[in-house]
């Protein structure tokens, strides 16, 4: 395990070190936290379904109320 975390360092001081201005170095990076953020929307398991809001039940249905039918003075 320790050859392992030896080997992953000597990579990211090699990757720092490389002649990239620091702009493509953020790049990088960058691209490989999304690519693992896209990894683990992908890979996760769905347990009750894709809420894509709250669905709290604070909604508002016009017809149902009579209020919006009176005339304002």
């Amino acid at each position: 395990m320790r050859d392992v975390l030896k080997g992953i360092w000597e990579e990211l001081k090699e990757f720092f070190t490389r002649d990239w201005t620091m702009t493509e170095k953020i790049l990088v990076i960058l691209c490989c936290v999304l690519i693992g953020v896209i990894k683990g929307f992908m890979l996760s398991p769905v347990k009750r379904g894709v809420k894509v809001f709250s669905d709290n039940g604070n909604t508002y249905h016009e017809m149902e109320d009579e209020f919006w039918l009176e005339d304002e003075d």
